[in-house]
């Protein structure tokens, strides 16, 4: 059997792949705030003459014949140290060698673009879990997601103010504290690490706690989810996480909570907040491709010798 091999798209496949994409069904990777990244790529109103172009985004494609098995969207994250795949759409219900094939070639281009992880969010139980798998993707971590109640609470006294840039580094100290080992290691060693991690929640806006100098609580509110953390240790900030989520929380948004949480998830569930699912993240680690430089041979006899 011929191996199957994902290609960048260039500006000549805009004409073919247009027409097709409503053909193209079958989303793989978990909806998220920026699962329309494909369309806001250029495909929608410019076709695809720029993609080539386009620093800190890949659109790759599987064909077959004059007609297309799938697509995928990946796209870098700040600092450059990660890339996530926002979206893997196929032709079939469930095409394991395309999504394969497809996850592949997405670790090679973020390779050679200096990437060290692929990573991806699918739905719990997904039928793709698979294929994923056999793309060197691991899964790592899950989040459940919960709807707010619909009635916020009043406004009141609040330990939050907005992060500035100067609690970047106290926030990711508070991520080593509160973020189990085993996701650490696949997730953010560095710095540089967790600078992909935050940009792949799209916050619009951010919020910390302090105490006795150090950050103990954080919150990211992006257009569609919310992320948060804080130290267990600390009695109260359970509680005032959730009054801002219920109070900042937009519309259509979800709280994102990790299996690590367990103390917000029953917290919310008591507040009244609805499950609204369970996604699985997914991670690969990649090795920088650094093409090596030509070596020629040399005649020993063109060689001087010592005297």
């Amino acid at each position: 059997m011929t191996e199957l091999r994902a290609e960048s798209l260039s500006p000549l496949d805009a004409p073919a792949l247009w027409p097709q994409l409503h053909r193209l069904g079958t989303e793989v990777v978990a909806t998220r705030a920026a699962d329309n990244l494909l369309l806001r790529a250029g495909l929608a109103a410019t076709g695809i003459t720029n993609l080539a172009r386009l620093p800190h985004t890949a659109v790759l494609g599987l064909k077959r014949g004059l007609g297309y098995r799938g697509i995928l969207v990946t796209r870098e994250l700040d600092g450059g140290a990660g890339w996530e795949t926002v979206s893997l759409r196929l032709a079939r219900d469930k095409d394991d060698e395309a999504v394969t094939a497809l996850l592949a070639a997405a670790a090679a281009e973020a390779g050679r673009r200096r990437g060290r992880t692929l990573y991806l969010r699918c739905a719990d139980g997904s039928p793709h879990r698979e294929a994923i798998r056999r793309a060197g993707l691991m899964p790592y971590r899950r989040e459940h997601l919960f709807v707010p109640p619909a009635a916020p609470p009043p406004s009141g006294e609040t330990p939050f103010r907005p992060a500035t840039r100067t609690d970047r580094h106290g926030v990711f100290r508070l991520y080593c504290r509160a973020v189990p080992e085993n996701v650490r290691r696949q997730e953010a060693l560095t710095q540089q690490d967790w600078r992909a991690v935050i940009s792949s929640y799209d916050c619009e806006r951010e919020f910390v706690v302090d105490r006795e100098g150090t950050v103990a609580a954080w919150a990211g509110f992006g257009e569609r989810e919310i992320h948060v953390l804080a130290e267990v240790a600390v009695e109260g900030l359970d509680d005032a996480l959730l009054d801002l989520v219920e109070q900042h929380c937009p519309r259509h948004g979800a709280l994102v909570l990790g299996d690590d949480q367990q103390s917000l998830q029953h917290a919310a569930a008591g507040r009244g907040f609805t499950p609204l699912g369970v996604r699985v993240l997914w991670a690969r680690r990649l090795a920088a491709l650094n093409p090596l430089k030509e070596v020629v041979a040399v005649p020993a006899e063109s060689m001087a010798l010592p005297q």
